[in-house]
């Protein structure tokens, strides 16, 4: 009997990486049937990640995506799906549409102009005035001055963010949060071999790094090698315990391999762990 798409099947029909979907799961403006384990995917959770795949490639980031997206499921508890809506892109933001008039999906703000697209909940750009960004500063920066600069710039323009993380690296090689930062980038982006690399950059610098381990059986879990990412999730679990998201990603891959029952044990420790959250 059928029972809903693994995050793998999601992944290949939407284009997403498996990890942008159990983020948008654990965001909550996906919300499958808790009663599965790990949880299985409806075709209205496909239909929401179709439009967070349209928004990212309209020029939304996919962090602020996912962070829009949930604000907007709890602004409207009384929707069932995100799906019965229709989104846009505006600005590098998520508006929602309502015939004549759209708004902010994390603030509700009104937008004042934005272009109509008769296709149900298809994402379409909205032409508006960008202001040129200011100069890139240059000489007698720190790799301090260049890391916070990176991280401001990671919301509104992440390319820019890699060049300026990738600037740091130039004046400090051995900071391993850099490298963390920098990989997470590549790897929001699909650039798979140059996120390992950072994440692996990382673990040269500080080989107990957790947050470096379970980023990079992130990246062997997208990519299909399960046995190597459950070893680097057990890892980090080793080092920190209270990384839910391990658990989670460990439920998943024990559930694809067979193994009900440690599937069902890391899944109730991730509910256990983000149940105060």
């Amino acid at each position: 009997m059928w029972d809903g798409y693994s995050t793998r099947e999601a992944s290949e029909f939407v284009g997403l990486p498996e990890s942008a979907i159990r983020g948008c799961v654990r965001a909550g403006f996906v919300t499958p049937d808790e009663d599965h384990v790990p949880l299985r995917l409806a075709f209205r959770d496909l239909r929401v990640l179709q439009m967070v795949k349209s928004l990212v490639s309209e020029g939304v980031p996919l962090r602020r995506a996912r962070q829009q997206l949930s604000a907007l499921k709890r602004r409207l508890p009384e929707i069932g799906s995100l799906a019965e809506l229709t989104l846009a892109a505006h600005g590098g933001h998520v508006v929602v549409r309502e015939q004549q008039r759209a708004w902010r999906a994390d603030t509700g703000q009104m937008v004042l102009s934005y272009a109509a697209n008769d296709r149900w909940g298809e994402v379409h750009p909205i032409p508006l005035r960008i202001e040129a960004p200011g100069p890139e500063p240059v000489g007698g920066l720190t790799a301090d001055d260049w890391f916070e600069r990176a991280v401001a710039l990671e919301e509104v323009d992440p390319e820019a963010a890699v060049k300026a993380y990738e600037r740091a690296l130039d004046l400090r090689r051995d900071a391993g949060e850099i490298w963390i930062n920098l990989g997470r980038l590549h790897a929001e982006s699909g650039r798979s071999t140059e996120a390992a690399r950072c994440f692996r950059e990382a673990l040269a610098i500080e080989p107990a790094d957790a947050t470096a381990l379970y980023n990079l059986g992130v990246v062997a879990q997208d990519e299909g090698r399960d046995g190597e990412a459950i070893e680097l999730y057990r890892r980090a679990l080793r080092i920190e315990p209270t990384l839910a998201e391990a658990h989670y990603n460990l439920a998943t891959l024990f559930d694809r391999g067979g193994d009900t029952r440690a599937a069902i044990r890391h899944i109730n420790e991730y509910r256990k762990l983000t149940r105060t959250r």
